[in-house]
């Protein structure tokens, strides 16, 4: 793994912060393989809005988009869904299809989909998404899609998977700017087109998609598809960090000790690898283990160090670094670590990241 190292300006901070002998070497934060962390519930990273997958899913309540009707006593069919007589529903749906409603043709969709009041029916239900995605209906748009490119129900394709990922994203639908971004990108089998992989990446980290938030930080720093902005990367980890993702913790923690793309702080490189840590990332919790190792940021504490590394261990995250350092180490520092990593709990967690250290 490529490591960073400080400047001379931080090297003179770390000689007066901290007791390490001058012919020591000072601490470093290697940084995270930088690539697209897409996180995906299958190879294509395609993801779904929910859990279920169109062949399995019967719920008991159906996600519909509701419309309304200024005529209180006119019954529609999702006044009839909502009462549970699906059959009138499924007949007032298609009534309303043929008067051109997109809502109707996905409340069928469901309908099918799901099994209610008829026998479950992929097929049926896919063409009644179909009919409502070609009415510009978002939500069935982003649903087949999603069977297009899973090859749920119809023959799988990639492409018009991404035609209609397209109608849906154009309409703001969040998951389908960021699997539109997926396909562009090249990671579900298609040539990658970086320049629009990034805008659909950003329209949905804009939006508020965590994930995207990490995979825009990433191009930037890359400089795919967008001309290289550390400023603008060390942003959007910061706001993906602060939507609770662990992953870019650790890494605007990175950004901040090595002062890339923001001014160097200790502070929010510990409070954030805290926060992670606390959180079981194990990448943070080897990071913060070199750093109460050295005293860098906070205070000098080798068992607090074995600790956090033993923690990191169990969920397979090793440090040639630290295992040197730890040899050199006597043995009961070893001990009283390990017996720390042993009694771990979120209750010690929690009073770990308030330890003013």
């Amino acid at each position: 793994m490529r490591k960073i190292f400080i400047s001379s300006l931080s090297l003179l901070y770390l000689l007066i912060a901290t007791t390490a002998h001058a012919a020591e070497k000072p601490v470093t934060l290697p940084e995270i393989d930088q690539k697209l962390s897409v996180q995906a519930p299958n190879p294509e990273g395609i993801v779904k809005q929910s859990a279920d997958q169109l062949p399995d899913a019967q719920p008991t309540k159906p996600a519909i988009i509701k419309t309304t009707t200024t005529q209180k006593n006119l019954i529609t069919a999702h006044n009839a869904f909502d009462k549970g007589l699906y059959k009138t529903a499924a007949k007032l749906a298609k009534r309303e299809f043929k008067a051109g409603s997109a809502d109707a043709a996905f409340l069928l969709g469901e309908i099918y989909r799901k099994g209610f009041g008829t026998q479950v029916d992929i097929k049926q239900a896919l063409s009644w998404y179909r009919k409502a995605a070609n009415m510009d209906h978002s939500e069935a748009a982003f649903t087949f899609g999603y069977a297009l490119s899973q090859g749920i129900g119809l023959d799988k394709n990639i492409s018009e998977a991404k035609l209609y990922f397209q109608k849906a994203a154009k309409a703001d639908h969040l998951i389908a700017q960021y699997n539109l971004a997926i396909i562009y990108a090249g990671l579900a089998g298609q040539a990658a087109d970086y320049t629009k992989a990034f805008k659909w990446f950003k329209r949905a980290a804009d939006n508020g998609h965590h994930q995207s938030q990490v995979d825009v930080s990433t191009l930037y720093s890359l400089g795919k598809g967008i001309k290289q902005n550390h400023t603008m990367a060390a942003r959007y980890m910061q706001q993906a960090a602060q939507n609770g993702r662990s992953d870019a913790m650790v890494r605007y923690a990175i950004m901040a000790f090595n002062g890339k793309g923001i001014d160097r702080d200790l502070d929010q490189a510990v409070f954030w690898l805290k926060k992670a840590a606390n959180l079981g990332q194990a990448v943070a919790q080897t990071r913060l283990s070199r750093l109460y190792y050295k005293g860098v940021g906070v205070r000098k504490d080798a068992s607090i160090a074995v600790m956090l590394y033993r923690l990191a261990l169990k969920s397979g995250a090793e440090d040639s670094w630290l295992e040197q350092e730890f040899n050199k180490l006597p043995k009961e520092f070893l001990e009283k670590g390990q017996k720390m990593a042993n009694i771990w709990t979120k209750a010690t967690a929690q009073q770990f990241l308030s330890l003013k250290n």
